[in-house]
């Protein structure tokens, strides 16, 4: 998933966390027994795989991130696990000017938690604020893509416009990076929205004590009455609290969970699977997360893969099936496409089995690529020079990543995975293009995540995620016109061009579906995983003891 780290281009780090495992923490309680209604009260502990290195949406591209921060910001529209949007903060909205305009009627009886009243003019602060280069947005700005400004026509009533028709705004709307914050919060200044110390929103729960490293509390606010539609609930929570701890080790983390020291526990590995299984005080569950699934992304401007047989070698030498199937212990999918299976509206399930593993075909375009010489260790030269690819890593090479490793050394292929954790050497290879691939994934619940990996305007040195460094005219029209169509099936058919076309062009290489995968002990209920598979606290309950 995206990751970040405190540097002005830290989204571009968020691809070279290459996950071995599922990394989504997300939750789905066992269902309540006939005889067990729900209680208010109670606290619950859950312990997840990764902490934020900056708490603020506005600013930081990580999961994570919006995971923490959802109990505690409430958005204009929601999104259920189902995919429909509901009326949430905006009790309702009209578009005008074939798209070009959103006008929210807000609700009237929201309060932040400063006391602080939710009006037009929060909302127009907020817009200000994710749009203000001083917030260094890594993600949020992009998701308001052709954003012109927004206008306060009442106490009530906001009008946000757009320079071009944005069909995919009211679902950017949905997720937490534009969430909306109490203004005078916004006010506090970038370090402490970033450390997590000024975190105001409106939300089912108030942000409480946070020691960095170890946990985050978080307490009932007890005044919420304006859960969306769909959120399972209505009223309070019915948790007085919950704390997240942060157990990056996944031995321990679920260590903690069947000693009893947590009641739920996120990213359940493939290794620690059956630990949970045979214990019958727990249940696991898994969800697919919708967006761009895990993936290798070539830099088609390089030297190596400018040729594109080049980059579909690369591609077929691969054995997905059998890395997948090794690594995941049976437990994952691969993925077919660049989208996952999960994403509304979006999937081209026609992709399914387009692409075999196929090493003679590999073996052949490589042959015509003028890559014909071996090495004294098996790998192919042209020229005296071996064939690598350069695939930077930030932290460690994942056991993915390596897998993948040994696989392409078959087919005379060296991926090369220099690790470093110098955040500014690995930003500046991706800014000036000094890699090969890029490895990421990209959890969101709209095709137009597309847009953001794939438009030419989306540049890496320009703090975008065009890590395939993609400028086709054609791509850049099909994704436009996706954007401007309010039609669903309109939209899907031009998402399904630019999927061809990337798997056409090798552009880019699925690997796997991200899975996001939660151990719960039987005695919490109401768990539930949201449409980007992260867990909804609002509507949890812990059985009385």
């Amino acid at each position: 998933m995206h990751s970040r780290r405190p540097a002005p281009r830290a989204v571009l780090l968020s691809a070279l966390v290459l996950a071995a495992v599922p990394a989504c923490s997300a939750g789905g309680g066992a269902v309540p027994a006939a005889d067990a209604k729900p209680v208010n009260g109670g606290k619950l502990v859950y312990a997840t795989d990764s902490e934020p290195d900056c708490w603020d949406p506005h600013t930081s591209a990580q999961d994570v991130t919006a995971f923490v921060q959802r109990p505690v910001f409430d958005s204009l529209v929601y999104q259920t696990p189902e995919g429909e949007l509901k009326p949430w903060l905006a009790k309702s909205w009209k578009v005008g000017g074939n798209g070009t305009s959103y006008t929210f009627t807000l609700r009237d009886d929201v309060t932040f938690h400063d006391g602080s009243k939710l009006d037009a003019a929060a909302v127009k602060a907020n817009l200000d604020h994710i749009t203000d280069k001083k917030t260094q947005s890594q993600y949020a700005a992009g998701l308001l893509g052709p954003y012109s400004g927004a206008t306060v026509k009442s106490p009530t009533e906001v009008e946000v416009r757009f320079s071009r028709p944005y069909a995919p705004f009211l679902q950017a709307a949905s997720t937490t990076y534009l969430g909306i914050a109490a203004p005078a919060s916004l006010a506090s200044g970038a370090d402490k929205l970033c450390a997590g110390n000024a975190s105001v929103g409106s939300g089912p729960f108030k942000a409480g004590a946070y020691t960095r490293g170890q946990q985050r509390g978080y307490t009932r606010n007890a005044g919420y009455a304006w859960a969306p539609e769909g959120a399972g609930h209505t009223g309070p929570a019915r948790l007085d609290s919950f704390t997240l701890r942060f157990i990056t080790e996944d031995a321990t983390r679920v260590g903690a969970l069947t000693s009893g020291q947590v009641e739920a526990a996120g990213a359940v590995p493939p290794q620690q699977a059956g630990v949970v299984k045979r214990d019958s005080r727990l249940s696991l569950t898994t969800k697919a997360v919708p967006g761009a699934v895990d993936a290798f992304y070539l830099n088609t401007r390089g030297p190596l893969f400018s040729d594109v047989r080049v980059r579909r070698a690369f591609k077929l030498a691969i054995d997905l099936d059998a890395v997948v199937g090794s690594v995941f212990q049976g437990t994952g999918a691969r993925a077919w496409s660049i989208l996952s299976p999960t994403t509304p509206d979006s999937y081209d399930a026609s992709l399914e089995k387009s692409w075999p593993h196929d090493p003679q075909q590999a073996a052949k375009l490589l042959d015509e690529a003028g890559w014909t010489g071996r090495n004294a260790e098996g790998y192919r030269t042209k020229g005296g020079k071996v064939l690598t690819v350069v695939a930077p890593v930030y932290g460690k090479a994942s056991l993915f990543s390596q897998a993948v490793q040994g696989d392409l050394k078959k087919a005379g292929i060296k991926l090369d995975l220099p690790a470093s954790t110098d955040a500014a050497e690995v930003s500046g290879r991706l800014d000036s293009g000094r890699y090969d691939v890029v490895e990421t994934s990209w959890a969101r619940a709209d095709g137009d995540i597309l847009s953001h990996f794939f438009l030419s305007t989306e540049t890496s040195a320009g703090g975008g995620h065009n890590f395939a460094r993609v400028a086709d005219p054609q791509v850049d029209g099909w994704l436009k016109e996706a954007q401007a169509a309010p039609d669903g099936e309109k939209r899907a058919a031009l998402y399904a061009k630019v999927q061809r076309w990337t798997l056409d062009q090798a552009a880019v290489v699925p690997a796997y579906v991200e899975q996001s995968t939660v151990a719960v002990n039987k005695k919490v209920h109401g768990l539930r995983q949201s449409i980007s598979g992260w867990p909804e606290f609002y509507g949890a309950w812990v059985e009385a003891r």
